[in-house]
């Protein structure tokens, strides 16, 4: 169950029964009482006691003035009957009436008579089926009695009423009957019956200080047609199911006793239950019932005054229908129930309290103050008062209303008034109304989720006024002030030191499709919001946020989502708020302004609304403030203070206005690649100021991109010059102002993408109005192969080409690198399969001869694990097999400086076969390859085979082997290659093609288990690359006229020394290391290409030397497995690659 729900409550009353009886006592008494115990209805034709009592009296002024005067002080068994005038009926404190016939009464009044006084010190005891004393009347007249005085027993519980004044039916004046004053010290007790029953009577005065209960019925039951001048209780009123029913007329009613209700646990227990008018209802001393102390179900009480207690276990004061116009509390009223129906004070059924003061304590274990059928007036909390509930203070349910709420905290006994809850201190829910909410002088409202909550179209629609040192709204995990899709339709105020805080650092929340249509203002000395103010969702505050006179926001704005706030930022008159993020689609309508003495940490932009920020963005204070946007500011961002301000634009963004700087703070402007400053950057104070563009810079309306009329120093840090997109031209630098001469240039970048190169021969077409001494480094944004040479003094700008830097040079390097590493991969791999002959026949020479080591990851095929536990050993081998999935990574320099990692996945099979003649190995594969940096992508799909051979050429007499080895092999390459200048790419797909033959001679110097084997080869290397065009794919990375690479050939030769060292430890474990170098004969290859109509020629250097080293733990499984770990690095000037692999072999 919800526990705010406000909606859930009682949906059935308690019927008053008429009493039933199978067998019915046919006397006039009971005839009498059971018409008139009826429904009591409130009817407004029912006269005024005084307009009744008047009647009455003259009535009685024309009766007999026949007296009987009568007095008992013994015991009697029948019943005394009263008629006539004139009549005086005293009993005495030893007197006693007991009568045994269910039927009969101990004293009755008949219709027409007249009693000056009945005074009562004895004991009355009626039968068990009717009163004890009875008041008769008929259709034509009742009863009048000048005083009604108990001051003995009356029904001591056995009998079933205790007084009964009966209706008469005639429903004339004069058949009503009239007591003037209706006292009692002593004790009336009833059993099934009310203990006083008022039926169609004027009473002028009702004074209880004794004990009147019942132990079935009411104790008191003021029933229809009956009027009451005051009513005051200061003994013990207490009935089973409702202590004092009221369904006629009181004129004032205290209670300064105890009113109370025995039952627990039935539908409705109600200490005083009224359905009639009361002008005043006054409690200072204690009301309680199992359901509410009071409930009210129809009527007007004009005055409800609480000085005392009311305790409820349901509800404290329960309104089911019926207009109270003022309630006073003063006192306590506690309710002890949380069920989430129940609450301190409910109003239900179209019920109204028009004016609530609190000055004393509502608590409740469910809702303070509730209503779910009906509405409040205005609700005052001052003087110390408090309203506490567990779910909500103060809870306004679905579609109902709270006129005006009033929090005072000040109060004369230092008691702070105030509203707190466990979770909502007020709750607005679904459609309901209230229209202003202020607290002043100190006050609290607290909840541990939420301080205030509007939900789902709630409306408040005056302001929201928060203010005086020490007031407070606290929130909790939710949020100080919550708008959740609800409507406030005035501003929110805090001001002259009020609070506004949560531990969730969410102060204001505005949110869903909630509107706040008046604004935020945060104004004055010791005023705080300590948190953030948040706008999410579709949320949208219709005017400004103003934080000004000294207020301090410990937080920021945060406006997400797509949130807008249609007014303006100001921060003014030395307050303070720490940021501003505008995110999401949020929407900023106005300017944001920090003035003087004030403080704002820092504004974010990162919406992608094209509204963004739309306004100015000015800042005259003295602390620095940072701007980071990546979104739309519509207006120019202005320093004007003298503090700093550090701006970031980037990723996109655009500042609409441009940027201006005349104060006397320094400012730093970042923009970077792909943001836009339109309006140029105009300088006229006197600060430092540092730019740094890689993205768009506007003009101004003078022409200027940069303006300088400030006695301070303006430094271009570093500048992006962009081209235009159609004609190639630069959009120049231009630097203007008054002091355009004390610009300095630091660095200043030519974007090459569709640049025309023609462009590049006059330095004003880069940047112009400043001193040429002041221009520092002149580059361009590509990888290097476009290079700008300055000289200030000539002013001469010269352009050169470095094709190494460009997409053919990192196309050499790469393909160079994957060559020769599958080169030396190829070797070892064959290698490895080729030795295992050696192992299976013992040869040590054989073996290390044939030990050269890979470079990447092996594993056995699962066919021929068979062999595992079947090799034959002795047996001569001459086939061998493997099949090699593999993966490598690499490190080569692709752009310039910047080395790049990239990785290799294939597979090669691999068959060599012993003959007479020698060993006979042949091999094919793929693999993929990708390589990355800042400048180039290259991947390439590479299709490879090839021939290996080996043989023992002749052993000297010292028995050192003396071998050869030699291979053929060849290539294909499908390249994919992309370059990279800023945003932009190009791409070209050419096809490589490799091919090689290499051979190397060797010998075996044997010492017992060690094998020392010096070799050295000769190698050739080849080469073809189509030429090919880069094609723009993403924006225009090429310079206009286009790029092409024309052919290239490759033809290198080179030599390789090494020495290994190979040791047999055990038959089963073996190692092998070999150190080695390779030497590059011919190193440099020429390279041809084209950047627009200009072509270029170049030379690339390879490495002349590359270095190896190789190991290897060889383990022989059998002689038809054979399993090695190996390990091959590899080292030059421009890369490196470390490889571990795995290798098995199978022979046969």
């Amino acid at each position: 169950m919800n526990k705010t729900a406000l909606t859930k409550t009682y949906t059935k009353d308690i019927q008053n029964s008429c009493l039933n009886s199978k067998k019915i006592v046919l006397s006039l008494a009971t005839i009498s009482f059971l018409a008139s115990c009826t429904h009591a209805t409130l009817t407004p034709e029912i006269k005024t006691y005084e307009e009744t009592n008047r009647h009455a009296k003259a009535r009685s002024g024309l009766q007999s003035r026949n007296s009987n005067n009568e007095t008992i002080n013994n015991l009697q068994t029948s019943t005394k009957t009263i008629s006539g005038t004139g009549n005086t009926l005293v009993i005495e404190s030893s007197g006693t009436i007991t009568i045994s016939n269910g039927g009969q009464q101990a004293v009755n009044f008949q219709p027409n008579s007249s009693t000056s006084t009945f005074l009562n010190k004895g004991t009355l005891i009626g039968g068990n089926n009717t009163a004890s004393v009875q008041l008769e009347a008929n259709g034509n007249n009742g009863v009048n009695i000048e005083t009604f005085d108990n001051q003995g027993i009356i029904g001591n519980g056995s009998s079933k009423f205790g007084v009964t004044v009966f209706f008469g039916g005639g429903g004339k004046d004069n058949s009503k009957s009239i007591i003037n004053n209706f006292s009692n010290s002593g004790t009336i007790h009833s059993n099934a019956g009310e203990s006083i029953y008022f039926g169609n009577a004027n009473i002028s005065s009702f004074v209880n200080s004794g004990t009147i209960k019942s132990k079935q019925g009411a104790g008191v039951n003021i029933s229809q047609g009956t009027s009451i001048g005051n009513f005051n209780n200061s003994g013990t009123i207490e009935g089973k199911k409702v202590g004092v029913r009221v369904n006629s007329t009181i004129n004032t009613f205290v209670n300064s006793g105890l009113i109370t209700t025995t039952v627990k646990g039935v539908h409705w227990s109600d200490g005083i239950g009224i359905n009639a008018n009361v002008k005043t209802l006054k409690n200072t001393g204690t009301i309680q019932g199992f359901s509410a102390p009071i409930r009210s179900s129809g009527g007007t009480i004009e005055t409800l005054i609480n000085e005392g207690t009311m305790k409820g276990e349901s509800i404290g004061i329960y309104m089911s229908g019926g207009l109270v116009k003022t309630l006073i509390n003063s006192g306590t009223i506690n309710q002890n129930n949380s069920a989430t129906w129940a609450a301190g004070i409910k109003l239900q059924n179209n019920s109204t309290i028009e004016n609530i003061i609190n000055t004393g304590s509502i608590r409740s274990n469910a809702f303070g103050i509730s209503v779910t059928g009906g509405k409040f007036g205005t609700l005052t909390i001052k003087d110390g008062g408090m309203v506490y509930g567990k779910y909500s203070a103060i809870g306004v349910g679905r579609s109902q209303t709270l006129g005006d709420l009033y929090i005072d905290g000040s109060s004369n006994n230092g008691t702070v008034s105030g509203i707190y809850s466990e979770e909502h201190g007020i709750l607005l829910e679904n459609n309901s109304q209230t229209q202003k909410i202020e607290l002043k002088n100190g006050g609290i409202i607290k909840g541990n989720i939420d301080g205030i909550r509007l939900i789902n179209s709630a409306s408040l629609s005056g302001e929201m006024i928060l203010s005086g040192e020490g007031s407070r709204v606290e929130g909790g995990r939710g949020a100080g002030i919550l708008n959740r899709s609800g409507k406030i339709e005035g501003s929110i105020t805090i001001k002259d030191g009020a609070t506004v805080t949560a531990t969730s650092n969410r102060a204001i929340a505005n949110s869903g499709s909630g509107s706040i249509t008046g604004g935020i203002t945060v104004s004055g000395k010791n005023t705080k919001l300590q948190g953030n103010i948040i706008n999410i969702g579709n949320a949208s505050i219709g005017s400004d946020i103003k934080i000004e006179d000294g207020a301090k926001v410990e937080g920021g704005l945060v406006n997400q989502d797509n949130g807008s706030i249609s007014g303006s930022v100001q921060v003014s008159g030395g307050s303070s708020i720490d940021s501003i993020t505008n995110e999401g689609n949020g929407a900023i309508s106005g300017s944001i302004t920090v003035d003087k003495d004030s403080k704002l940490d820092s504004i974010t932009n990162t919406s992608t609304s094209s509204t963004g920020i739309s306004g100015s963005i000015t800042n005259n204070s003295d602390n620095k403030l940072e701007i980071s946007n990546s979104g739309n500011i519509g207006g120019k961002i202005e320093s004007t203070g003298s503090a700093d301000m550090v701006i970031s634009n980037s990723n996109g963004g655009t500042i609409s206005g441009g940027i201006s700087s005349s104060g006397s703070g320094s400012t730093s402007i970042s923009n970077s690649q792909g943001s836009t400053i339109n309006n140029g950057i105009t300088v006229s104070g006197s600060a430092q100021v540092e730019i740094s563009n890689q993205g768009s810079v506007g003009k101004d309306e003078n022409g200027n991109t940069v303006t300088n009329n400030g006695s301070g120093s303006v430094g271009i840090k570093d500048w992006l010059v962009s081209t235009d997109k159609n004609t190639g031209k630069l959009n120049t630098v231009v630097i203007g102002g008054s002091r355009a001469f004390n610009v300095k240039v630091e660095n200043i970048t030519v974007d090459q993408s569709n640049v025309d190169l023609e462009e590049l021969n006059d330095i004003n077409n880069i940047i112009s109005g400043v001193n040429q001494n002041n221009i520092g480094n002149i580059g361009t944004n590509g990888s290097g192969e476009i290079s700008l040479s300055y000289d200030p003094i000539t002013g001469k700008l010269t352009t050169d080409f470095n094709l190494n830097a460009s997409i053919s040079g990192a196309t050499f390097r790469s393909l160079i690198s994957t060559t020769s590493r599958r080169s030396t991969f190829i070797d070892n791999v064959m290698g490895n399969s080729m030795q295992s002959f050696a192992l299976a026949s013992s040869s040590k020479s054989q073996s290390i001869a044939m030990s050269e080591k890979g470079n990447l990851y092996a594993d056995a095929s699962d066919y021929i694990k068979s062999d595992l536990n079947n090799g034959s050993y002795g047996s001569n081998k001459e086939h061998s097999l493997f099949i090699l999935p593999y993966t490598s990574s690499q490190n080569v320099e692709l752009s310039l400086n910047e080395e790049s990692k990239g990785h290799t996945k294939g597979t090669i099979i691999g068959y060599s076969t012993l003959k007479d003649s020698g060993i006979y190995g042949v091999y094919a594969g793929y693999e993929d390859t990708k390589m990355g940096s800042t400048y180039f992508d290259i991947n390439n799909r590479t299709y490879y085979a090839g021939l290996k051979y080996f043989n023992t050429l002749f052993t000297t007499e010292k028995g050192q082997e003396v071998y050869i080895k030699a291979q053929g092999k060849a290539a294909l390459i499908k390249n994919d290659l992309t370059e990279k200048i800023g945003n932009n790419e190009a791409k070209a797909e050419p096809n490589s093609y490799a091919y090689g033959v290499n051979t190397a001679l060797g010998m075996n110097f044997i010492s017992n288990k060690d094998i020392f084997s010096p070799e050295i080869g000769l190698a050739y290397e080849g080469g073809y690359t189509e030429a090919f065009s880069m094609k723009d794919t993403i924006g225009q990375a090429t310079v206009k006229g286009g790029e092409r690479t024309y052919a290239n050939y490759l033809n290198l030769f080179s030599t390789k020394t090494s020495l290994t060292w190979f040791r047999d430890w055990l038959p089963n474990l073996k190692t092998s290391v070999e150190l080695g170098a390779k030497f590059n004969i011919n190193p440099k290859v020429e390279a041809e290409a084209r950047f627009g109509n200009i072509k270029v020629s170049d030379e690339f250097d390879l490495p002349r030397v590359q270095k190896f080293v190789s190991t290897s733990f060889i383990v022989p499984v059998n002689e038809a497995f054979y399993f090695s770990l190996n390990y091959n690095g590899m080292f030059d000037k421009d890369g490196n690659t470390h490889t571990g692999f795995a290798q098995f072999n199978y022979l046969w």
